[in-house]
């Protein structure tokens, strides 16, 4: 079961569960990185932001859908970005090209 459930983590949070070997050890250590509103898991979420780009080949729906999780996540934990804030953020996680 820990393999199926790493198997839908993020790359950056692999190393915070790889020593976890039974489900519900795994599953408690995700929902402490993820469910609380933590400065740390604030900073995660902006910086996740901050670094996503359009990758070649990803098709753009797929980044928009990811784009609005990541502004989803950061709005239920309080921070809200006003529209145009929002809009620059998008432009700016595409190629110049």
């Amino acid at each position: 079961m820990c393999g199926y459930i790493r198997q839908w983590v993020d790359d950056n949070v692999l190393n915070h569960i790889s020593g976890e070997n039974n489900a519900k050890s795994l599953w408690d250590k995700l929902e402490q990185l993820y469910a609380k509103k933590t400065s740390n898991n604030k900073m995660f979420l902006i910086k996740k932001m901050i670094g996503l780009k359009l990758q070649e080949g990803t098709s753009c729906a797929y980044h928009l859908n990811t784009f609005q999780v990541i502004m989803n996540q950061l709005s239920a934990m309080g921070i809200k970005f006003d529209d145009e804030i929002q809009g620059l953020f998008l432009l700016g996680s595409f190629p110049y090209s």
